[in-house]
């Protein structure tokens, strides 16, 4: 019983506090003792959109929805579609008609040019380096080729280095200056040029067509049909464009080589 008597006295002091009025400190809001009857009697009960001490209460957005069977919509690894980089074959097959370009430049075609020495690599300084490194080409005649040399102490290797290319080509040294005739070839070597032609063409295509199939094999490791379907047509039109190129490359040079030679 006098439990009961204190914990309602309890209660009326509590009462008495809240009918109290509040001023805040700066004397900006007042708020009447029917504001804390209100809040008292209600339990403190708060709506969803109430704000506490100036923050508005944040709704997170709902969880993705669920595919048949309650599995998650999302494709398995984290939501991210298996995919491969199409750029590391195609450079693949460039640098075969890079290759292809510099061999077919070694084949000369009977007339003397400049840039049939330019792919020519030298001994020197202890590295191979380009001819146009060590020296400049010029044209004495339709026959002759003269190179003239930056540093005289080169005229042994750079010799050594035109008789050893696959031009054959018998350079003699007068001087300071290389001299390199260029013969016209015989019906016999016009021969042999074309079929080295179409040897180095088929090699690029080898290694084209090498590409292709570590990228088909690639696309293969795929988990969706539409994404290999994809990848297959740009790696088919990839080979196509490649192997274009070096049909072209082979006919050019065969051309040229007919047409000094006619």
């Amino acid at each position: 019983m006098g439990a009961l008597r204190r914990l309602a006295a309890m209660s009326r002091r509590g009462v008495a506090i809240f009918e109290t009025k509040i001023t805040s400190l700066d004397g900006a809001v007042a708020m009447e003792t029917s504001t804390f009857r209100h809040l008292f009697n209600n339990s403190f009960a708060v709506a969803p959109s109430a704000v506490f001490s100036g923050t508005q209460l944040r709704h997170y957005a709902k969880a993705p929805k669920k595919g048949k069977g309650n599995a998650a919509s999302t494709p398995p690894g984290g939501g991210e579609v298996a995919t491969i980089d199409l750029q590391q074959y195609e450079k693949q097959m460039n640098a075969a008609i890079e290759h292809l370009q510099h061999e077919l430049a070694n084949i000369r075609t009977g007339r003397a040019t400049p840039g049939m020495l330019d792919h020519l690599k030298i001994e020197a300084y202890g590295e191979r380096v380009p001819m146009k490194a060590v020296g400049s080409v010029s044209v004495r005649d339709s026959q002759l080729l003269a190179v003239t040399l930056f540093d005289p102490g080169l005229v042994d290797a750079v010799v050594a280095g035109i008789a050893q290319s696959p031009l054959k080509l018998n350079p003699r040294a007068e001087g300071q200056e290389i001299l390199v005739p260029v013969p016209s070839p015989t019906a016999e070597t016009l021969t042999v040029m074309s079929k080295m032609c179409k040897s180095e063409g088929e090699t690029a295509k080898v290694s084209v067509r090498h590409a292709r199939k570590i990228a088909l094999d690639a696309v293969k490791a795929l988990g969706s049909e539409d994404e290999r379907r994809k990848l297959e047509k740009s790696v088919q039109q990839l080979t196509d464009k490649f192997i274009t190129e070096a049909d072209e490359l082979i006919a050019m040079k065969t051309k040229d080589i007919l047409k000094h030679n006619s």
